[in-house]
């Protein structure tokens, strides 16, 4: 593949870094594993709790720092939820490097564009969840095994930052086994047994021993041996979702990645054994889908490091797609971010303006405590800007091989700036903690204490927007509760001399009903 331009590669750090940082602040958690990672970063940042004793010590320490540090102003969850956007940040840098140089010059910026194009990332970028570590420790992985062939200092030094970085700092011994199959089985092939690659794995097993050793003796020197055991132990190796039902997701979570990841290897089939530049990604691959079932922070967690060999995969299929192949695959995603571009705009003139009125009726029923005229105007104009640009630049696309994938990454970018300039308010009002927990404090009494029998979510949102509520140890004959009541159970008699003072719900979690309840 030819080499990218330094014009070029300008202009995709400055997409990746516009994507990424764009809707990060500003908005609420919308998902109970967001409340739950900001819960853990909130413990950390106040002192109460060491990062080791959480579930991902690498992501609460730099999440914690940042909600320290509170750059720009930021409330702490905005602030928290920055170290996302950084360690996404870099793994796109690294990864491109790695890709670089694993498949040689041009395929860095195919790789990152690819990366950017799947579906899976998209939503998981701009989260609150430890996910956006694990993939940029992956990535530095990858690198180290790029510049293992060719500088055993560099590379064994990265990648025992991996390993180390894999098995203190993340998930632990899932990631840690698939990272040492990684570094094992290409031993299996003449051309990994050259004595660059040899010298680096030799020093990266032994610097990682030496760094996950001195990890573990530093927290048992300091009594978190066990708090970080309780979270990384080989409870981790017990899998968490069903393969199939992992997998299955697979489909749409990795698209337009495995399409093009099958077109390459089918395009060397005949040679596979002699084609060693997909080697390494299907090893990868192959490894990382035996840890995907693993455990992760949120459902579908695990899914987000297969990302990477896809993408590898995917380059490689680029610089071999034949012309109607590739014309096909570029038309078939314009239309596709066509649809959706129009679709958001028929949505939001629902939602906002009241037509379609049918569509208008159904979405008010959605989201009933939405207001219409929420959307600034300068929100809207930016996504007429946006849509309007992607539109002028379709015909102008180079006519090069990472054209394809070029139309999914940069409609992903629109998809994500039409998603956050004009639903962000529509989304707070059915998806939001926020609202909810504002209409629970009016029903409450000044200074009354309130004990909590809900789901941990609620819980951590609920000191995050309402602290002065929250007591560590309520009075025992504390008058007020706060409770989770399945909605099947709504009817049910009440114990005597209870009163229900409110009950509310997430607009889009109507089988969640909170019950404030008064004890005389």
């Amino acid at each position: 593949m030819n080499p990218t331009q330094p014009g070029k590669l300008f202009w995709l750090t400055l997409l990746a870094a516009f994507w990424i940082l764009f809707g990060l602040a500003g908005r609420d958690a919308w998902q109970a594993d967001e409340a739950l990672t900001l819960a853990s970063v909130l413990d950390h940042a106040q002192g109460g709790l060491s990062a080791w004793a959480t579930p991902a010590p690498l992501f609460t320490a730099v999440a914690g720092y940042f909600a320290r540090l509170a750059p720009f102003g930021l409330p702490p969850q905005d602030s928290a939820r920055l170290a996302s956007g950084l360690f996404v940040l870099v793994a796109l840098l690294v990864f491109g490097q790695a890709a670089r140089r694993l498949l040689g010059p041009g395929f860095g910026a195919a790789a990152v564009l690819a990366l950017m194009g799947g579906f899976g990332l998209l939503l998981r970028a701009h989260a609150l969840l430890p996910e956006t570590a694990l993939l940029a420790t992956w990535a530095l992985f990858l690198l180290g095994l790029g510049w293992a062939r060719v500088h055993a200092g560099v590379g064994g030094l990265l990648l025992a930052l991996g390993l180390a970085g894999l098995a203190l700092g993340l998930r632990g011994l899932p990631d840690l086994c698939a990272a040492l199959l990684i570094l094992l089985l290409p031993l299996g092939m003449r051309v990994w047994r050259e004595r660059p690659y040899l010298q680096a794995l030799g020093l990266g097993l032994g610097l990682g021993a030496a760094l996950i050793l001195a990890g573990v003796w530093g927290m048992a020197a300091s009594g978190q041996l066990d708090a970080w055991w309780h979270w990384h132990g080989p409870q981790r190796l017990v899998p968490g979702l069903k393969p199939a039902r992992l997998f299955s997701e697979l489909a749409w979570f990795a698209w337009p990645l495995w399409p093009l990841a099958l077109a390459a290897v089918w395009h060397e089939h005949r040679r596979l054994a002699r084609s060693h530049a997909l080697h390494l990604p299907l090893v990868t691959l192959l490894a990382l889908l035996a840890a995907a079932p693993a455990p992760a922070w949120s459902r579908l967690g695990g899914l987000l490091p297969l990302l990477l060999p896809l993408a590898l995969l995917a380059s490689l299929a680029l610089a071999h797609l034949r012309r109607g192949a590739a014309q096909a695959f570029y038309w078939f995603g314009v239309l596709c971010f066509l649809f959706f571009a129009t679709a958001f705009w028929v949505y939001f003139s629902a939602i906002e303006w009241g037509w379609p009125t049918r569509l208008a009726s159904h979405m008010a029923r959605l989201t009933p405590d939405y207001a219409p005229g929420s959307v600034a105007t300068q929100d809207i104009w930016l996504a007429a800007a946006a849509t309007l640009v992607w539109l002028l630049a379709i015909p102008l696309f180079p006519r090069a091989q990472v054209r394809p994938i070029l139309v999914w990454s940069t409609g992903m970018v629109l998809t994500w700036v039409l998603l956050m300039a004009l639903f962000r308010p529509w989304a707070e009002a059915g998806w939001a903690y926020r609202p909810l927990l504002q209409a629970l404090d009016a029903r409450l009494p000044p200074g009354a204490c309130l004990r909590m029998q809900t789901d941990p979510a609620l819980q951590a949102m609920l000191r995050y927007h309402l602290p002065h509520r929250v007591r560590v140890h309520p009075a025992p004959d504390c008058a007020w509760r706060l409770r989770l009541v399945p909605r099947s159970a709504l009817a049910d008699p009440l114990p005597p001399g209870t009163e229900v003072l409110w009950e509310g719900t997430r607009p889009r979690y109507r089988h969640q009903v909170y019950r404030l309840e008064h004890q005389e």
